[in-house]
């Protein structure tokens, strides 16, 4: 999973940082203005919850340093980060010394939103240690701060960062295709009443609903505002003339099926999964579908309501 930490400005990955911090440190943790840190954006003092573990909590006077990059790209490898005279990590061990120095640190943890290898890792925490002569040094790239936000999701919404979520990706040029050609054969329903055929027996859509956990409201507006165009959907692509589209509609919907159950635990529930479709397909054919965006709800909960995409057991 990739929350796009990159998106975030730097004064919002700091307070990302320090979110953090009071969850794994404990609610003492202090922030500091924007300005010259002095080699801290944070600081904490006392035993940690669960830092770096519950068994072997650190204690004293914690230093708690944020640095950001909008490059998604970026790696704590990158010579610009570590490996030169003038990289991030040694002008950061210039302000450790000094912090060393005014009896202000103990333990010392540097926050990335950097790819951060376990060679990389420990290569940097030595070199710190070996400059500075500060024993308790960790290192939290990318992909800690990621398993961090699984764990405290209200510090995920709280910065917006679901907006920004990348648990899956998938080919959607096909939907985009099959929409825009519906829309010239579709009749406009202006009749809001339910239809009365339903494939399958609406018991078994509470069941399959349970499993993939999406509630009876959300389940409701699928039957409200997309389940009268299944038929036409139906017959679309029966129809043999159609049948390319037909094809790319199988073929989307087995792919779309597959990566929402490889991502399935990424989600809490499937209105998220929804969202996220929603959004993915919108964005990339932005020019294409602003027209025709609510047929992009109808084809994704018609692929739900007949069992393309979602769990059946």
């Amino acid at each position: 999973m990739d929350y796009r930490l990159d998106l975030l400005s730097e004064d919002e990955f700091e307070k990302l940082v320090n979110s953090l911090c009071n969850e794994v440190l404990g609610a003492g943790v202090v922030s500091f203005a924007k300005g010259r840190d002095g080699g801290k954006d944070g600081r904490f003092q006392g035993t940690a919850n669960n830092f770096p573990s519950k068994a072997s909590s650190w204690n004293g006077k914690f230093v708690i340093q944020a640095k950001h990059t909008s490059s998604i790209e970026a790696s704590c490898s990158d010579k610009s980060f570590h490996g030169n005279k003038t990289s991030v990590v040694n002008e950061e061990i210039e302000k450790i010394k000094a912090l060393i120095k005014d009896n202000e640190i103990d333990n010392y943890i540097l926050f990335t939103n950097r790819k951060l290898s376990g060679g990389a890792e420990q290569s940097i925490r030595a070199h710190i240690q070996q400059e500075t002569g500060l024993g308790n040094v960790h290192i939290i790239g990318t992909e800690t701060i990621t398993e961090y936000l699984k764990t405290h999701k209200q510090i995920l919404k709280r910065f917006g960062l679901e907006n920004f979520v990348l648990p899956l990706d998938f080919y959607n040029d096909d939907i985009k295709d099959l929409i825009l050609v519906f829309t010239k054969n579709a009749k406009k329903i202006t009749n809001l009443s339910l239809p009365t055929g339903n494939p399958i027996p609406y018991a078994k859509k509470k069941k399959k609903n349970k499993i993939n956990n999406l509630d009876k409201h959300y389940y409701a507006r699928i039957r409200q505002h997309s389940l009268e165009y299944f038929s036409q959907i139906d017959d679309f692509l029966s129809d043999p003339i159609n049948s390319e589209y037909a094809i790319a509609y199988d073929n989307f919907a087995t792919d779309l099926g597959s990566m929402i159950e490889i991502r399935r635990n990424d989600f809490d529930n499937f209105k998220e999964v929804f969202g996220f479709l929603n959004k993915k397909i919108f964005d990339d054919h932005k020019a294409e579908l602003s027209k025709h965006r609510g047929l992009i709800w109808v084809f994704l909960h018609h692929m739900y309501f007949n069992c393309h995409i979602g769990r059946k057991k």
